[in-house]
């Protein structure tokens, strides 16, 4: 595989593990709270998922060695291990309260713009051509891999837009609950410490390689 090819083969199955990493945190977390808003979550998850899949897809026919494969970019690779982190800590959590919830979405959020950023990446440099010449042969060209690429931008930007959407719900949900709530004290959850250390953990630190041609 000559250089340029392995390049923009490597930075593609570093989308795929960025994809399937937020695959699993998006099924964690839809776990954790209740209908319909889970179906929702449980939704992007898979949108993820099909990412990943439609990538390794490209992979499998460009035939990438699996020594290659082993190489993240060290920026993807913090991203990744993040987000892997993420996950773990959600999975621990057993009261998924208003506050812990609308947290866990604003990180879901930041997600997707890393996503989204990458693929612009992509599609911004002159990898994708690479790429898109090795499939050639099959009467794929590059307008096809760009419309690709864009769709999986909208697809992040939509996904935005419902995590907005459901963070808008439960911000009303629970104005609603304290109007109509005795006054108490104000319930402290003991998971909360969980998340002190992870919030904002992927959502600083931005994804950005030199594909140039």
């Amino acid at each position: 595989m000559n250089e340029k090819l392995q390049e923009s083969a490597q930075y593609l199955k570093c989308c795929t593990n960025l994809e399937i990493e937020a695959f699993r945190l998006y099924e964690t977390f839809s776990k954790k709270i209740n209908q319909p808003e889970n179906g929702f979550i449980l939704g992007l998850a898979y949108d993820s998922l099909k990412c990943a899949k439609i990538i390794q897809g490209i992979l499998d026919y460009v035939d990438m060695p699996e020594t290659e494969k082993t190489s993240p970019k060290k920026n993807f690779s913090e991203v990744t291990n993040s987000v892997s982190a993420f996950t773990k800590k959600i999975s621990k959590i057993n009261n998924v309260d208003y506050e812990i919830s609308c947290e866990i979405l604003k990180e879901l959020s930041n997600l997707e713009d890393q996503l989204s950023e990458a693929y612009t990446n992509y599609l911004q440099s002159g990898a994708i051509k690479t790429i898109a010449d090795e499939f050639s042969k099959l009467a794929i060209n590059l307008t096809n891999f760009k419309k690709l690429f864009e769709t999986f931008i909208e697809q992040k930007q939509k996904h935005k837009e419902t995590i907005l959407e459901i963070i808008c719900y439960f911000e009303t949900r629970e104005t609603e609950r304290l109007r109509h709530a005795t006054p108490i004290v104000k319930y402290q959850n003991p998971d909360s410490w969980i998340l002190e250390s992870t919030l904002h953990a992927f959502s600083t630190a931005p994804v950005k390689e030199n594909t140039e041609p």
